[in-house]
């Protein structure tokens, strides 16, 4: 299941794999940078902002691992959603409690 990692030695070269991980990371942080504006806006809770930002985190790290390439995705992931939400733990903690998970959505004042 770990393609690349299945490859003889030689076979990526080492630079490519660095590029390929920089490239995603700054995918990482340019999603959770447009996440904490919206934040900073007013249009998301920073609950929902992090729980998205986890997500795509999971995704991403999910893919590098399925492609074989070991990465600091998941890692950097976890450090962002607990600065866009420093109570992600504990908000993690009340969905999986919550059955079943869903949002709430808040009434505009116009809607």
């Amino acid at each position: 299941m770990q393609h690349l990692k299945e490859l003889p030695d030689g076979a990526i070269w080492p630079h490519l794999r660095t590029a390929i991980e920089r490239d995603i990371l700054a995918e990482v942080r340019n999603y959770a940078e447009s996440r904490m504006r919206d934040v900073a806006r007013g249009a998301e809770s920073p609950e929902l902002a992090a729980l998205m930002v986890d997500k795509f985190c999971e995704g991403m790290a999910k893919a590098l691992h399925i492609a074989g390439l070991d990465s600091a995705v998941q890692r950097e992931g976890d450090r962002l959603v607990r600065e866009i939400d420093p109570d992600f733990d504990a908000h993690r903690k009340a969905r999986w409690a919550a059955r079943p998970a869903s949002l709430a959505l808040a009434q505009s004042a116009q809607g």
